[in-house]
C-alpha cells in the first residue's frame, strides 16, 4: 500500500510566480502573485483568461430582437 505524504511537510513550498506555466506573460504574472484587496472583481482569474471567458455583445443582438419583435406583430395582425 503507498503512503500519501503528509500535508504539514516541510519540504513543501508553495510554487512561486517563477514557477508558473510558461504560456504566462508578465501582466499575468503579476496579477497573480500580488492578490487585490477588494475581493471577487476577477473571481482569481487573469486578464487573458477574463476576456477569453467573457460574453461579448454580439453586433446584431438588439437588430435580431426588434427584427423578431416585428415579424412576431406582423403574424399577430395577419391572424387577426
Amino acid at each position: 500500500m503507498a503512503t500519501l505524504p503528509s500535508a504539514a511537510s516541510p519540504s513543501w513550498q508553495p510554487l512561486g510566480p517563477e514557477d508558473e506555466d510558461a504560456s504566462l506573460d508578465q501582466y499575468d504574472l503579476y496579477s497573480l502573485a500580488h492578490p487585490y484587496i477588494v475581493g471577487g472583481g476577477r473571481k482569481g482569474r487573469t486578464k487573458r483568461e477574463a476576456a477569453t471567458n467573457t460574453n461579448r455583445p454580439s453586433p446584431g443582438g438588439h437588430e435580431r430582437k426588434l427584427v423578431t419583435k416585428f415579424q412576431n406583430s406582423e403574424r399577430k395582425k395577419a391572424r387577426r
